[in-house]
């Protein structure tokens, strides 16, 4: 509704040759066709507030000078939050967004699934990450995932058939399970297959540990596990395990099928604050702002050793980069993607989604969006991981 929204607008289409769709409702919704699971909060650990203004911080963008404020109008962004060392230093909303929205996290659900992975491999519940999957999971021994380590399927490298890469729907993994999904759900069973039933149905391409594909398939066998190895909800184990001894301010939700499993590859709901929190808990070694060792440093040092990604490819909603037989630029660690600083890793999710975290500047940045960005020949333009990635150590470099 504003002059600068259009005047941005003109410049995209006929300068860059994308169209930013100008809606403040998220066009991509699978999550308003199935159930979802809530995740209760305990108490809350405060985050100190002092304002620093950053809307005039300067970067260089694409052959010009811009600054956070104009980063906020051109790119869709729904949420800003910067906290440094503990403190929240600034936050930006856009778009109808405000500090008590829940956002969708898209794919860096996964890295909450990796943390809770880690969590009971600490307790004892998992004795190696080397253990095949259907040790905990015997539901598994019959189907192609039999045997494929956990380790394996953390890093993307199950070998499983999945490829949410075509825009061919009939053979996009993500969208097929989308739509067997839904058929569950509203048949009650009789069409479709639940969350455990597709993902038994899929078939062995590679063998394990040989090849990097993106495959969201992965987090949700891990989120299985989970459900076997504390015999509850995937919800009820993240709130217990995470979120609550986290201090998380708000409940948050996740999108479910007809039995209650979670589809934990990219469903969760949650404050842009508690976003923060979950970087805040990365970036110090896996101890809460409350002061509590929620997962050990040690799991969380190995989860984010990023190692390059040989032949990697990204997925449709914004995730990795297209490298054919090259070495990725950036690395994957255990549902984790390089970040914005040599020692710095980072959450990414569809449509831009980013908890983007520097230990050694003590900085957390989220930005968060619901905007899919379109090129005249209709397809998607990627989420935008690199100006991000401009702004963020832009906002480094001002604090020192």
């Amino acid at each position: 509704m504003t002059p600068e929204f259009w005047s941005t607008f003109v410049k995209e289409a006929t300068e860059n040759n994308r169209i930013l769709l100008p809606t403040p409702i998220d066009p991509v919704k699978p999550d308003l066709v199935l159930p979802h699971a809530p995740i209760a909060s305990g108490d809350p650990a405060a985050l100190h507030d002092v304002s620093v203004p950053l809307e005039k911080i300067a970067y260089s963008w694409d052959g010009r000078s811009k600054t956070v404020g104009d980063y906020l109008k051109d790119s869709g962004t729904d949420a800003i939050v910067f906290v440094h060392n503990g403190t929240v230093i600034a936050e930006y909303y856009e778009n109808g967004y405000s500090p008590t929205v829940a956002h969708q996290a898209w794919s860096m659900t996964k890295s909450f699934v990796s943390t809770l992975v880690g969590i009971a491999r600490d307790q004892g519940r998992i004795r190696s990450l080397d253990d095949p999957i259907d040790r905990y999971v015997p539901e598994l021994r019959g189907t192609a995932w039999r045997g494929t380590a956990i380790r394996n399927i953390l890093e993307m490298r199950s070998g499983i058939e999945w490829d949410e890469h075509t825009s061919s729907v009939a053979d996009n993994n993500q969208i097929t399970e989308w739509i067997d999904l839904a058929l569950d759900y509203y048949s009650r069973g009789a069409l479709g297959r639940t969350r455990d039933e597709y993902l038994s149905s899929l078939p062995r391409v590679t063998p394990q540990g040989t090849t990097f594909n993106y495959n969201s398939g992965n987090p949700q066998v891990l989120a299985w596990m989970l459900e076997k190895l504390y015999g509850k909800p995937f919800n009820d184990v993240l709130s217990e395990q995470l979120w609550k001894p986290s201090g998380m301010e708000a409940p948050a939700d996740i999108m479910t099928d007809r039995t209650g499993a979670a589809i934990a590859s990219e469903e969760l709901f949650a404050r842009p604050r508690d976003f923060a929190r979950f970087g805040e808990l990365m970036g110090n070694d896996g101890r809460a702002a409350n002061g509590r060792q929620v997962v050990s440093a040690a799991y969380v040092r190995e989860a984010t050793a990023l190692v390059p990604s040989r032949g990697a490819v990204g997925d449709d909603f914004g995730n990795g980069t297209t490298v054919g037989d090259a070495v990725s630029a950036g690395g994957y660690g255990y549902q984790w993607w390089n970040g914005a600083t040599p020692d710095g890793f980072q959450a990414n999710g569809f449509q831009g989604q980013y908890i983007t975290v520097g230990p050694d500047a003590g900085l957390t940045g989220v930005r968060l969006a619901h905007t899919v960005l379109l090129n005249r020949g209709g397809d998607y333009v990627g989420g935008g991981a690199a100006e991000w990635h401009a702004v963020y150590r832009a906002v480094m470099h001002h604090l020192g």
